[in-house]
C-alpha cells in the first residue's frame, strides 16, 4: 500500500498530537532527525500561525484561530517531550497525583539522563534531574513508571510507590520538608492502588540504607490505611545501617530519636506521628 502523500501525514499529526516534539515528528514523517524537509513543514506551519515552539524544539499545536487560550497546555506535558526518555517525577509526580500542598509551585522536575539543568516553559521551568546511578547503570529508569495522559496525550510519571522513596530520600527536590510532609499526609487518600512491596523493592534495588528508616517510619504511620504488611516493615528495617541516621533536615539538639528505625526526625514530624499512633508512650525521644 501507497503511504499517504507527506502533507497529509503531516496533517493528521497535527490534528492528532497537540503537543509534540521536533525528533518526534520527523519519525513520524519518516525523515531523519534535522532533516530540512521536516524543519520545512514545521517552519512554514508556524509561519501560518498552526504550531508554536512552547520550548526548544517542542511545539504546541493551536485551537481554532481566533480562540482564547490557543496555545495554552500544562507545562508538565510541555515538559513530558523534552527528552525521549523524560518521567515527570519528585513534586511534580505529588501534583499529577493529586497530593501536592503547595497550589503555586514554579518548576516542573522531569527525571533524565540529559545533563543537569533548566530550561524555560511558558509559565514554569522545567528542571532535569538525573536518575538514580543504580537506575541508569542498569537500564531500568522506567522502573515503577505509569503512564498518565493529559489532552489525551500519554505521559510517563513515576508511580505513587516510587515518588514516595524519591521525595523523602531528596525533599530537596519536591519543595522541601514541609512540603513533602504535608503533601503526602494527604497521599493515602488519593493513592488506592498503592503496593508496599513496590516501596521495598525500590529501596533495596537503589540500596537505600540510609533512607529506609525515614520510608519505614513514614509507612507505619499509614499502615493501616496503605494496607502495609509487616513483611514490608521487616524488610525495610532489615536494610538499616548500623549507625542511626538524620532525615528530612534533623540535626543535632533539634531532632527526636525513632528507636525501632533507627532515624533522627524533626519533632514536628514526630508530633504528628504520635497523634496517630496509639502506642505514643512506646516511643523513644532523645534530644
Amino acid at each position: 500500500m501507497t503511504a499517504p502523500p507527506l502533507p497529509d501525514r503531516a496533517e493528521a499529526f497535527l490534528a492528532a498530537n497537540r503537543v509534540f516534539s521536533r525528533s518526534g515528528f520527523a519519525e513520524a514523517m519518516d525523515l531523519p532527525h534535522g532533516s530540512d524537509e521536516a524543519d520545512g513543514i514545521l517552519a512554514r506551519q508556524a509561519a501560518a500561525g498552526r504550531i508554536r515552539e512552547a520550548a526548544p524544539d517542542v511545539y504546541v499545536v493551536g485551537r481554532d484561530p481566533g480562540s482564547r487560550g490557543r496555545f495554552v497546555v500544562p507545562d508538565y506535558l510541555i515538559a513530558s517531550r523534552l527528552r525521549p526518555d523524560g518521567v515527570l517525577g519528585y513534586h511534580t509526580a505529588l501534583e499529577l497525583q493529586g497530593t501536592n500542598y503547595a497550589l503555586l509551585y514554579y518548576i516542573v522536575q522531569l527525571v533524565t539522563s540529559a545533563p543537569p539543568g533548566y530550561v524555560d516553559l511558558p509559565f514554569q521551568s522545567c528542571r532535569f534531574i538525573r536518575p538514580h546511578p543504580v537506575l541508569a547503570e542498569t537500564g531500568r529508569t522506567d522502573f515503577l513508571t505509569v503512564t498518565e495522559t493529559a489532552m489525551g496525550m500519554a505521559m510517563k510519571v513515576t508511580s505513587s510507590e516510587r515518588t514516595l522513596v524519591d521525595v523523602l530520600y531528596r525533599p530537596d527536590l519536591a519543595g522541601g520538608r514541609d512540603e513533602v510532609l504535608d503533601s503526602l499526609d494527604s497521599a493515602p487518600h488519593h493513592w488506592t492502588d498503592f503496593d508496599c512491596r513496590r516501596v521495598a523493592d525500590y529501596v533495596e534495588l537503589l540500596g537505600l540504607r540510609c533512607a529506609a528508616g525515614v520510608i519505614g517510619w513514614w509507612l507505619e504511620i499509614w499502615q493501616s490505611e496503605l494496607n502495609v504488611s509487616e513483611r514490608t516493615l521487616d524488610r525495610l528495617e532489615a536494610m538499616l545501617p548500623e549507625e542511626r541516621t538524620y532525615a528530612l533536615s534533623a540535626r543535632p539538639g533539634r531532632a527526636d530519636y525513632v528507636t525501632r528505625w533507627r532515624v533522627y526526625l524533626p519533632p514536628d514530624a514526630i508530633d504528628a506521628w504520635i497523634e496517630r499512633l496509639d502506642d505514643a508512650e512506646e516511643v523513644d525521644r532523645e534530644f
